[in-house]
């Protein structure tokens, strides 16, 4: 296995949404605020890394219609979306398959700008609306991260893995990032009780490693709850790396 300490630049606009509230501007309705996280979840990291960045969010449009009651019968399925690849990358990890692990990011650096969105087109003669994907105010006032912003987390590899130096997480998000690794020399690895991680962890992926959680503090969750809350955790038992870095991996 091997840790690399990786950071993430952006290059492009980034909207990763975690808060949305109803606007009002000078006593009128404007539609919805939508404020972005700072902290960013790792699954739309790993599926930019596999190269797939949008295989559950965006590409089966249809698939979105089943967390909204009013639009299930437009639904071609029952199944909603699936973390097919996330699965398996996450199955073949934990059987010391060629494979990577990353944890969510923290941001280093924000350069955060506004905009407004309108989902109404307008013809030549009167203005009209079609039906959008989503339930969706016709008017979205967004916050979004530009380039400038950094973020970091760590990656830890196992066997013939080539990591990325450019990913892309998601078509709804557009956000472009290049990434350098740096690799973190492992010298020591001891296991320690009742200990912090150093990174704001999956909790779903913890448990699914087999580690047990005493605490958790949530810093983002999404409305699939099959993508896991993330937030800091104290760990039962951890397998601290060079006296200082706490993740819930098992080292090999």
């Amino acid at each position: 296995m091997r840790l690399y300490k990786a950071n993430f630049y952006l290059q492009g606009v980034l909207i990763f949404s975690a808060e949305i509230r109803p606007m009002i501007s000078a006593g009128s309705a404007m539609g919805s605020y939508i404020s972005p996280s700072s902290r960013i979840h790792n699954y739309p990291i790993m599926y930019g890394m596999l190269g797939k960045p949008a295989e559950a969010y965006f590409v089966f449009p249809s698939l979105h219609y089943l967390d909204y009651s009013e639009r299930k019968r437009r639904a071609k399925t029952k199944k909603g979306l699936q973390y097919t690849s996330i699965r398996k990358l996450l199955e073949d990890f934990n059987k010391g398959k060629d494979s990577f692990y990353v944890f969510p990011l923290l941001p280093v650096k924000l350069t955060v700008s506004s905009f407004l969105l309108s989902s109404e087109s307008w013809s030549y003669v009167l203005p009209v609306r079609n039906p959008t994907k989503n339930v969706f105010p016709r008017i979205t006032s967004y916050s979004a991260f530009m380039p400038g912003s950094e973020f970091t987390t760590y990656v830890v590899t196992q066997g013939n893995v080539k990591l990325p130096e450019w990913i892309r997480i998601g078509k709804k998000r557009w956000g472009i990032f290049k990434v350098k690794y740096e690799e973190v020399k492992v010298n020591k690895v001891e296991k320690k009780k009742n200990e912090i991680t150093s990174i704001p962890i999956n909790y779903n992926d913890a448990k699914f490693f087999g580690f047990k959680i005493n605490k958790f503090s949530r810093v983002l969750e999404t409305p699939n709850v099959e993508e896991g809350m993330i937030g800091w955790a104290e760990l039962e038992e951890c397998q601290v790396i060079n006296d200082r870095i706490c993740l819930p991996i098992n080292w090999k």
